[in-house]
Parts: structure tokens; sequence; C-alpha cells
């Protein structure tokens, strides 16, 4: 997806902007979230385990945004989107959810491919939702 935009740069050096701990922070607290229903005290190895699974599958699409000029960080501003917005308890340990997600919005906020008309179309719906949440966080 994102491969169109590589450079000659390391994705070391592309990634070195990439806060870590915010994004570790970001999969705890999503862990925390899907792991909930039914068990008020999942152990720290579970939870951590889980988080560490989905800081995996975010910190692979790091070095690609990075060399298509973007800030990485929206990863993690991406995972507190999930938390809010489709994150529910009983989605447990699966990561297909989140691996699907995860790839919709990285090409929302950075395309990677040409869209048809008709494909196209979709983000003027896609626009005018995100105007309507942004006027709902403004009010």
């Amino acid at each position: 997806m994102l491969a169109a935009f590589a450079t000659h740069e390391s994705s070391d050096t592309m990634t070195q902007r990439l806060d870590e701990q915010e994004l570790q922070d970001a999969c705890l607290d999503l862990a925390r979230v899907v792991l909930a229903a039914g068990q008020p005290l999942v152990s720290n190895d579970i939870l951590e385990t889980l988080a560490d699974r989905f800081h995996r599958e975010v910190a692979d699409f790091a070095p690609g945004i990075a060399r298509a000029g973007r800030d990485p960080n929206l990863l993690t501003r991406a995972v507190y989107y999930l938390i809010d917005a489709h994150a529910l308890p009983l989605m447990g340990t699966d990561m297909e959810w989140f691996r699907q997600a995860l790839v919709c919005l990285v090409e929302l906020a950075v395309p990677g491919i040409a869209l048809s008309d008709k494909g196209g179309a979709f983000l003027r719906d896609v626009q005018l939702g995100i105007e309507q949440s942004l006027g709902d966080l403004e009010s």
C-alpha cells in the first residue's frame, strides 16, 4: 500500500519521530478495552502480551508513513480512534478486526493508491462525516 512512497532513506532514520512509549500506552489502553468484558481483573501478563501484539502490528506501518512524508505518530491517534469507535469488550485476543481496521484507517490518512471515480466518491462521504465529527468536538 505505502510502498509507492519508497525513498533512499533508511526506515530506522524515518521512524525516529515515532513516540514508541505513546504508541505502547495506546496499545495497552486498547488491550484493556477489548479484554474488559466479564473479566474485571485481567492479568498484567495477558494485557501486556496483547498490547505488544497490537504494537507490532501498528509499528509495521511507521516506515511507509514516514516515507510518505507524514507523521508516523498518526498511528497512535489511529489506535485511540479505534478505541473510541470500534473496540468492544469481548473482542478478546482476535487480531483480524484490528488489522483490517488499521489498514483502512492508514489508507484514508495516507493514501497510497489511486482511486476510481466511483471509489473516490466515497471520500466525499467520509469528508462530510469527518466535518460532522470535528464540529461535535468543537461544540
